[in-house]
């Protein structure tokens, strides 16, 4: 390990570097491209951090049937082989036969590949992404090795897999070997230290959305919030712009905020709704829209660039996220960082930080009626201050969802 001084972050603040070593990221979900936003797209913003502070990062996934780039300079990725799937590992059924022996491959072929990996490039920490499958990898390279290492449980390894006695067993020792345990949610780190008794620290799963200039709100054809009474058509000014960023899947709410966006239009309320995203729900959002006669009130523009989604919060008014299960979503990060509105539904972590932070009006899940009341109160409620202590918290907020927080507190069990 090489030692140097201090280091300067982005934000001005300096930070203390210490060590700096060579770290390997075993995950099953690192982006192909720099437009792959399937994966895991906040772990591009975690490796500049370490990066910034002088480590050398590599990377340790699976091979995946896709075009595949290495874009990070100086970040080697090795794609190790094996019998690939086209379907994402999480949906790999260990009951049917043909996937138990994917997954057989998988993990035969990983950590007999991950030991030359570590040892050819000098590994001196590993940090797992998530505690299956690369959590087992890590820990049989630490039983071989010696090599520390570090594991951040991401929920659905936890929730799916932690009740099988057999998993859960293989999921404790390895939790109980690493030098750091972490989760991206507070319940889920709870859940980590009641079932495997270890304590595990919050680390948040977030990123960096740059992008040029905002669009001036006078540069879009869109009118500013008046309240109308229903069935006399929309006021003039600028319509109230509410903003999805997700999966158009039945799990994210979708559905239940169109309904919501119908009954705001049917109250006269000058409203817009930006649907970005892409899933199975798609061609029924796209016919709901069309039937309810929401042409005019709903947006749905697919998946975007970065710098085209930051425009979209850049001129936004207030996020919504519906969601019937969530943790903590990126979109809940993004929304805080761009210091917009939030509407979200009292599941997970979202409800919690919602209250506790004054971050977001807070609703229940699958009421369409709540989300259409927390929206129209959103709209009343525009261009009012926020009271001196609610920015005080959203800073407090927002530190807490940044990506150098998370680096700092991985690194901090190495100093």
């Amino acid at each position: 390990m090489a030692v140097v001084q201090a280091g300067q972050r982005p934000d001005g603040f300096a930070f203390d570097i210490g060590f700096l070593m060579n770290i390997c990221i075993i995950t099953s979900s690192y982006p192909a491209r720099t437009d792959d936003i399937v994966q895991a797209p906040f772990l591009i913003d975690f490796i500049g951090g370490l990066k910034r502070r002088g480590h050398h990062v590599f990377v340790f996934t699976q091979d995946r049937p896709e075009t595949k780039e290495e874009f990070l300079e100086g970040v080697h990725v090795k794609w190790f082989s094996w019998m690939s799937s086209k379907r994402p590992l999480v949906r790999l059924n260990p009951i049917n036969p043909l996937d138990l022996f994917l997954i057989g491959s998988l993990i035969h072929s990983g950590q007999a590949q991950l030991l030359p990996f570590v040892k050819e490039n000098k590994i001196e920490v590993c940090l797992a992404l998530w505690v299956l499958p690369g959590g087992y990898f890590a820990n049989h390279t630490y039983r071989k090795t010696g090599i520390p290492y570090s594991v951040w449980a991401l929920g659905s390894d936890i929730y799916r897999y932690g009740r099988t006695p057999l998993l859960s067993r293989i999921m404790k020792r390895v939790i109980q070997d690493a030098r750091g345990v972490f989760g991206d949610g507070f319940d889920l780190s709870k859940r980590v230290e009641e079932r495997f008794g270890r304590p595990c620290s919050f680390l948040a799963t977030t990123r960096t959305i740059s992008s040029v200039l905002p669009l001036q709100r006078e540069d879009t054809p869109l009118q500013r919030p008046m309240m109308t009474p229903a069935g006399q058509g929309e006021a003039t000014g600028t319509a109230y712009r509410f903003l999805f960023v997700g999966r158009l899947e039945k799990v994210k709410g979708i559905d239940v905020l169109l309904d919501s966006m119908s009954l705001l239009s049917a109250e006269g309320l000058n409203v817009h709704l930006t649907v970005v995203g892409k899933g199975g729900m798609e061609e029924w959002a796209k016919n709901f829209v069309l039937q309810k006669g929401l042409e005019r009130k709903v947006s749905m523009v697919g998946t975007l660039s970065d710098p085209e989604l930051a425009l979209l919060y850049a001129s936004a008014d207030c996020v919504v996220i519906p969601s019937r299960s969530e943790s903590i979503p990126l979109v809940f990060s993004e929304a805080i960082r761009f210091d917009k509105e939030l509407i979200v539904t009292d599941v997970g972590d979202m409800g919690m930080l919602g209250r506790s932070y004054g971050a977001a009006g807070v609703v229940p899940t699958e009421d369409a009626v709540a989300l259409k009341e927390m929206m129209k109160e959103k709209v009343k409620l525009e261009g009012r201050d926020r009271p001196r202590e609610g920015m005080e918290k959203r800073e407090e907020l927002k530190r807490l969802f940044n990506i150098e927080t998370s680096v700092e507190r991985f690194l901090a069990d190495y100093e």
